[in-house]
């Protein structure tokens, strides 16, 4: 059954079993890979909870966890901003994989064809290595953008409030405007974790005037695939992951991939972009005092 968006609703229960296959494998990597796992979880045991929220937002409004993941461990683990964003890519590679996984069943993903998905998906995951292995982000690459940028998806997000949209597929003519728009967003994502999903979204609503839970279910997709890409190179190319942390945003960021397009459902987009934007806006205009006092 279709919903006002053209998406399926959501069929059967949150919980599924491969989530407690899941659950029980992150158990036993805590208790065999790390020592004093219980000392670990006192310590660390709340990232959770960061991981669970993080998702959420970034899997209901396409934006992505890093919108979370990097200032919080910046902010409460006084992080570096390369490590933050390293740790950011990681754990949205299970937490926005989770959350695909959630939009496919509402069959709220797709351009129409195959070939246009693949198109598309090959100039946002081309954007991001780029952007990784080319462009390495420096620390204060990714403190000087990631304020702008928040503060640039909030402003977008506030845009599509009131655009709706029609369109269940974007014209074939808008095609290489979406394609150059994941580039784009695929280098924004390798360097500040965010960037892809929300930015697409943007173009697919504002431009292409999509249904909006088709636009975001696709970014959500993209972002995925950038983050799995990207948590690869990071993980077994250039290292430097802090995996004592990103065990336990890991698991709490696949439960709340999984709750993300419930809570856009049960919100509605207005409500949920609305606030949304206003978290994105005062992180980024935060990161930017914090940028402009460390230089003057």
């Amino acid at each position: 059954m279709s919903t006002e968006d053209g998406v399926k609703r959501p069929r059967g229960r949150y919980w599924h079993p491969l989530l407690g296959v899941f659950l029980l494998g992150w158990l036993a990597v805590l208790c065999l890979a790390f020592p004093a796992p219980g000392q670990l979880a006192l310590r660390h045991g709340p990232l959770i909870l960061v991981g669970l929220l993080g998702a959420t937002i970034g899997n209901a409004t396409a934006v992505g966890g890093g919108i979370v993941f990097v200032p919080a461990m910046m902010l409460l683990y006084d992080l570096d901003p390369v490590a933050s964003l390293k740790l950011a890519l990681v754990v949205q590679a299970f937490g926005m994989s989770s959350g695909a996984i959630a939009w496919l069943r509402r069959g709220a993903v797709g351009l129409g064809s195959p070939a246009r998905n693949a198109w598309i998906t090959i100039a946002s995951v081309g954007g991001a290595l780029f952007g990784a292995l080319a462009l390495a982000p420096s620390p204060a690459t990714v403190k000087g953008l990631f304020g702008p940028v928040s503060i640039g998806i909030g402003l977008v997000v506030l845009l599509m409030l009131r655009r709706r949209g029609e369109r269940e597929t974007p014209p074939t003519s808008h095609l290489w405007a979406i394609a150059v728009a994941a580039l784009v967003g695929g280098v924004l994502t390798a360097w500040v974790a965010i960037g892809v999903g929300e930015v697409l979204a943007a173009v697919l609503i504002l431009l292409s005037g999509l249904l909006p839970a088709r636009a975001v279910g696709f970014g959500v997709v993209q972002l995925a695939a950038c983050s799995v890409a990207l948590a690869l190179v990071h993980a077994l190319v250039l290292g430097g992951v802090l995996w004592e942390l990103a065990v336990f945003l890991i698991p709490g960021a696949v439960l709340g991939g999984r709750l993300g397009p419930i809570v856009a459902a049960a919100a509605g987009p207005r409500r949920l972009k609305l606030g949304f934007a206003c978290v994105a806006i005062a992180h980024g205009c935060l990161f930017v005092w914090q940028s402009v006092a460390a230089g003057a």
